[in-house]
């Protein structure tokens, strides 16, 4: 614990000397990251492969607004789907601007937690995002949570489907019409995209709702309701849908949800409830009873100064 105090109290302190190089820096390997996670998952178009034309777009992010990440993002995915094929790049593509546009609307605040949702639920993780920026954020980051779970079910059934389509026409414009016609109807029957929404969504509001509580330890309470409520959220739509889970894969993803939202405390909200205080005050027309619960801090030694002789 005392380490952890010791290296928050050095991250800020070296936040608040560094912040606009750090703050640029988060965000060009943020979108780096997301756009060699779409090259290393779809790889399908030469032009949006080359590590030098990412590292660049990723270079032109961090100077712009967050949401920049997100809309690079989406034109690099179409380019993927084009190369998967034209149908893929078409019901694909219309289905993402959609989302984006309902997104923009909605919520255009919420940008890294859709990114970093998209890229955890890669790695079978998506629990650690909606714990975190539950913790931290407002409620209108439910809906980037939800956003990026859509769109990573999305990407990954069109690289999956798009390309080897059925069709039983012989005219061209009809046969095209045929394959479009199946990958919607593929894309609307994954059974996991609303299960995993839904998921996500309940375990963020969890976490926000109970976070803000006056009792103690309200981080790690609220991490471990939200954590319980993915569980059974998701557990209940993959049985009434009829599809397996794997538990180690499950029990993986809670335990690192739990030790990112302690993490998460320690760093931004480690209180100490062992000297906590009961005041009360009153004016001329009400009584107040206030519990004060003071914030955790290394004392550093003062530094004396050596009196010189005269």
């Amino acid at each position: 614990m005392r380490f952890l105090l010791a290296v928050r109290d050095s991250l800020s302190r070296f936040y608040g000397k560094y912040d606009t190089p750090v703050r640029l820096f988060l965000k060009f390997a943020a979108a780096f990251i997301a756009f060699m996670m779409i090259r290393v998952n779809m790889g399908q178009n030469e032009a949006a492969n080359h590590p030098l034309v990412l590292l660049g777009l990723a270079a032109a992010c961090a100077l712009l607004p967050s949401n920049a990440v997100i809309l690079t993002g989406a034109g690099l995915v179409l380019m993927h789907f084009y190369g998967i094929s034209l149908e893929a790049a078409i019901v694909g593509g219309g289905i993402l601007a959609a989302a984006m546009l309902l997104y923009f609307s909605m919520a255009p605040q919420s940008a890294w937690p859709l990114v970093f949702t998209a890229l955890t639920l890669g790695i079978h993780m998506g629990c650690v995002p909606a714990v975190i920026f539950g913790l931290v954020g407002g409620p209108l980051l439910a809906m980037g949570t939800a956003f990026g779970a859509f769109a990573y079910y999305l990407i990954r059934t069109v690289e999956q489907y798009g390309g080897d389509l059925p069709f039983t026409a012989a005219e061209p414009m009809e046969a095209m019409l045929q394959k479009m016609a199946e990958l919607i109807h593929v894309v609307l029957s994954v059974r996991e995209i609303p299960v995993m929404v839904i998921s996500l969504t309940a375990a963020f509001l969890a976490v926000y709702l109970i976070r803000g509580m006056a009792i103690k330890y309200a981080w790690i309470v609220a991490a471990a309701a939200g954590c319980a409520v993915y569980t059974a959220v998701r557990i209940s739509g993959l049985l009434m849908l009829g599809t397996q889970l794997d538990p180690l894969s499950l029990a993986a993803e809670l335990a690192v949800s739990m030790a990112a939202a302690w993490a998460a405390q320690t760093m931004l909200f480690s209180l100490d409830y062992k000297k906590t205080e009961n005041v009360r005050f009153e004016d001329d027309e009400y009584y107040y009873y206030v519990k004060a619960v003071p914030k955790k801090k290394i004392r550093r030694k003062k530094r004396r100064r050596r009196a010189e002789g005269r």
